[in-house]
This record gives C-alpha cells, sequence and structure tokens, in this order.
C-alpha cells in the first residue's frame, strides 16, 4: 500500500535486507527477492541497502520495522535509533 502511494502519510524509501543482498542471495527465496527487488526499484525508487548505517540522514519523521534474529534484535534497534528512527516496532519474539 506506500510503495502504491495508497498511504499518503507515509512512504517506504527503503529497505534494510542483509541476508536476501547478500549471501542468502542465491539460496530459497533469493533470486524471487532479489527480482522483486529490481522491480520495486524502478517502479517506486525504492532503495534497497544491506546496512541501517548506510542510510542518508532522514529530512522527515522515520518509521523502521525490525524483523531479525532474536540475538540480533538489540543491535538492530541500536542501528535504527542512531539512523534517526523516531519510531519503531519490533516483531516479536523480540529482544533477548
Amino acid at each position: 500500500q506506500m510503495l502504491e502511494g495508497r498511504c499518503p502519510s507515509a512512504s517506504l524509501d527503503y529497505i534494510i535486507e542483509p541476508w536476501f543482498l547478500g549471501p542468502g542471495s542465491e539460496g530459497p527465496g533469493g533470486p524471487e527477492f532479489n527480482q522483486w527487488a529490481d522491480e520495486a526499484t524502478s517502479t517506486y525508487g525504492t532503495t534497497f541497502g544491506t546496512s541501517v548505517g548506510d542510510l542518508p540522514t532522514p529530512s522527515q519523521p522515520r518509521v523502521a520495522l525490525i524483523s531479525g534474529r532474536t540475538a540480533d534484535n538489540p543491535r538492530l534497534l541500536k542501528e535504527c535509533i542512531d539512523a534517526g528512527c523516531k519510531c519503531i516496532y519490533l516483531e516479536k519474539p523480540g529482544a533477548p
């Protein structure tokens, strides 16, 4: 919905996916994800990356959704805060 502009108060500008854009790119689901990423980039201008630390400084409020391994979530949370996220959704099971 955000990609298609059906939510006028939000936009999906960045997707950080270190697995499918890195070591998992050739494994199960990797080629399909990368095909979709290419389509989303060309159709909607969405930027894909492998690290939250690579994001530019936000010019408007930034929201993050963390869907990571439990052991990685504290680090991902800190990275999102450091990247200027004002609201962070943490998918369960959450932090250890």
